[in-house]
């Protein structure tokens, strides 16, 4: 993740030009391969960085191939590749049973492929004197049920908003199905949710663990949170989320990644699906903190 206006921007809104223009009637597009045409790629803007590195290294690598990278979260870009306003989207979450059977009974014959896996880091103000949570104090405090932190000061609960991937996948597999706290604060975006915790000591909150660093090439820690360990039970080891644990599955908040088509793959889409899944694909989620599923990989555990 860089900051300011680069190269890549400026290419990057040439892009948006482009094919705004195409698709309201400019030169007629000619037909797709798998290493050229245009396409849209929309999704969860956790994991937006990755992907933009991915389109970036995609279009590098071939010259015809223009592909579009924007985020919105997991609910539209799904909706979006049914309307073909996205000819992909990539989600924090699995598609619904009832997403399923609304493209059945439209016409779509749905594509899922798992690109990598993340964990739900719990994240809190660095000044915050806690030290580590149980599964179980995780959901008492996302649901409400504990309203308190030791010191006596409230728990100030940040969440996403009912448009990502991790406002359902946290409800329906950490906290089994139970409502969030209705005092909850909502966020659309990763960063709007640290800000909001620097600035509230009491805040909790939870983002993907790939953005507790600021920038991953050179390695810039993201100094206004601090990520918790986790343990299963409060007399079990607690797990601080990062590539090892997830990759060995000791850490228990892990999601996969998921990339979807509304149909089989057969022009620019499966090429830059098959560049995600390919060895290059899988180093660029290694190096955005990401653990790739599709190569072998070892990660070597530091001793405190």
């Amino acid at each position: 993740m860089k900051n300011g206006f680069s190269f890549r921007n400026i290419f990057y809104l040439t892009l948006i030009i482009t094919i705004v223009f195409i698709s309201c009637g400019g030169p007629k597009k000619e037909p797709q391969t798998p290493t050229a045409g245009y396409i849209t790629v929309k999704g969860s803007e956790e994991v937006l960085p990755m992907m933009m590195e991915q389109g970036y290294a995609f279009m590098d690598l071939y010259a015809k191939a223009k592909v579009l990278v924007l985020d919105g979260g997991s609910d539209r870009a799904l909706a979006a590749i049914f309307t073909d306003s996205a000819q992909i989207a990539f989600t924090t979450r699995p598609i619904s049973d009832a997403e399923i059977e609304r493209s059945k009974q439209a016409g779509f014959k749905i594509n899922e492929y798992k690109i990598c896996k993340d964990g739900i880091a719990i994240v809190v103000n660095p000044k915050n004197p806690v030290k580590k949570l149980s599964v179980e104090q995780v959901i008492d405090i996302f649901t409400g049920k504990l309203k308190s932190w030791a010191d006596g000061s409230p728990i100030r609960v940040c969440i996403w908003d009912e448009n990502s991937g991790t406002f359902e996948y946290f409800q329906d597999s950490i906290l089994k199905g139970k409502e969030y706290l209705k005092q909850a604060w909502r966020f659309a975006t990763t960063e709007d949710i640290i800000k909001h915790i620097d600035q509230e000591k009491s805040a909790i909150g939870m983002i993907s663990m790939s953005r507790l660093y600021q920038n991953w090439s050179p390695l810039v820690e993201e100094t206004r949170i601090k990520a918790l360990p986790i343990g299963l039970t409060a007399q079990s080891n607690f797990i601080y989320p990062d590539e090892s644990t997830v990759h060995d599955g000791t850490y228990p908040f892990i999601r996969y990644i998921y990339m979807y088509t509304p149909n089989d793959p057969k022009g620019l889409d499966s090429g830059f699906i098959s560049f995600i899944t390919s060895t290059a694909g899988q180093k660029l989620i290694v190096g955005n903190g990401l653990v790739p599923i599709t190569i072998p990989v070892k990660y070597k555990k530091e001793t405190m």
